[in-house]
């Protein structure tokens, strides 16, 4: 090829693209410009290959998604800090939280089709509900489970639609979920 592009498959012995340096060219352009952002054609673009070439190394456009919402969302709870349910929960959501903030277009993604939801996302979900559970002596229909998934969403995206000078912080993210967490603990004792 005359354009100097890397064409689909590499042959042996020469530098080639790699399937982690087309994730790492994937997912900011993902966060910054969204889901259309990341087609074959204007991946291979910003790369200088051909999208075949995106294609041979990432295998079809869903299985690009799902490793880009494995990458983004990997390592969230290394380690869950509390000793208390209530302790737990807000490190759990708070870490959640920042890495949502920062792959808002990501969890668009797993919202979009919940099928994608990588294994990290699961971990943090079941985490959440086993806290949510000791918390409120059983809450067998996950009630505050879900109520805590579905505003951490809606924050992250309120967040991140925010003028920067008018944004919303972590901390105004915290003040509400300190607020849920103290009310569910309070309808806990009057029943």
């Amino acid at each position: 090829m005359s354009s100097g592009r890397l064409i689909g498959r590499p042959q042996k012995g020469s530098r080639s693209i790699s399937r982690e340096h087309i994730l790492s060219t994937a997912l900011p352009l993902l966060n910054e410009q969204g889901l259309e952002a990341v087609s074959f054609r204007r991946l291979a673009d910003a790369l200088n290959v051909t999208a075949m070439a995106i294609k041979y190394h990432v295998g079809s456009h869903r299985s690009l998604i799902a490793a880009l919402i494995r990458n983004a969302f990997e390592g969230t709870l290394t380690h869950i800090e509390g000793n208390t349910p209530e302790e737990r929960l807000r490190h759990i959501l708070s870490t959640y939280c920042t890495r949502a903030l920062e792959n808002a277009n990501v969890v668009r993604c797993i919202l979009n089709d919940p099928s994608l939801m990588s294994g990290e996302v699961v971990t943090v979900k079941e985490e959440i509900r086993k806290n949510t559970r000791m918390l409120n002596d059983g809450d067998e229909q996950d009630v505050l489970l879900n109520l805590l998934v579905d505003y951490t969403h809606g924050f992250v995206f309120s967040a991140v639609a925010a003028p920067s000078n008018h944004g919303l912080t972590l901390d105004d993210y915290l003040r509400s979920v300190d607020w849920v967490l103290k009310a569910g603990q309070s309808a806990q004792v009057s029943n």
